[in-house]
């Protein structure tokens, strides 16, 4: 009987390591374009840091909770965006309560270039949507219907946001060119 025990307990210490190894092999692969995803959608270096670790961490657990995760990439990035966009409500919240309880202040943000000549900063103007749907397809190589299940929308909603941000892009450009 204590050997039928001590298999038992063997083999759940085997499937513990199996889920920690899928879980640092995905932060491995996909830690820094889920980084990259976070500071497009306006997260600091600090806070998208913070995201790709709350990620992997939701991941082990609920990997380890008996989740059946299919798609990986599509679970991750749907718990990134999720998070990066509490975090802006929260701000918003904090930067509304600060507001009523001081003078009004002006605040201009600035983008940060890291793609300085390439098409990257005009999508970092274009609307949310859009410029989410271009990042995760063409920086992450997203298919649109696993970007319809990161933002919570159908393939066909993500096919129509990448079609306009592409109109949009194409506008730019050629704005920029006369």
């Amino acid at each position: 009987m204590s050997i039928a025990l001590d298999t038992i307990a063997a083999s759940r210490a085997d499937s513990g390591e199996a889920l920690a190894l899928r879980v640092t092999d995905h932060y491995e692969r996909r830690g820094r374009v889920l980084w990259g995803l976070a500071r497009r959608l306006g997260a600091t270096e600090e806070q998208s840091a913070d995201i790709v670790q709350e990620v992997h961490l939701r991941l082990w657990r609920a990997l380890t909770g008996g989740t059946d995760i299919v798609d990986l990439d599509a679970w991750t990035f749907r718990v990134a965006y999720r998070l990066v966009m509490d975090q802006h409500r929260l701000g918003r919240r904090a930067h509304d309560l600060l507001a009523r309880l001081t003078a009004p202040r002006v605040t201009v943000m600035t983008p940060v270039l890291d793609d300085a000549l390439s098409l990257w900063p005009m999508v970092d103007r274009l609307p949310s949507r859009e410029r989410t749907t271009l990042y995760l397809h063409y920086r992450v190589d997203l298919s649109f219907e696993q970007i319809g299940h990161v933002m919570g929308i159908t393939a066909a909603s993500g096919r129509t946001y990448a079609s306009r941000g592409m109109e949009r892009l194409r506008a730019m450009v050629d704005e920029a060119e006369r």
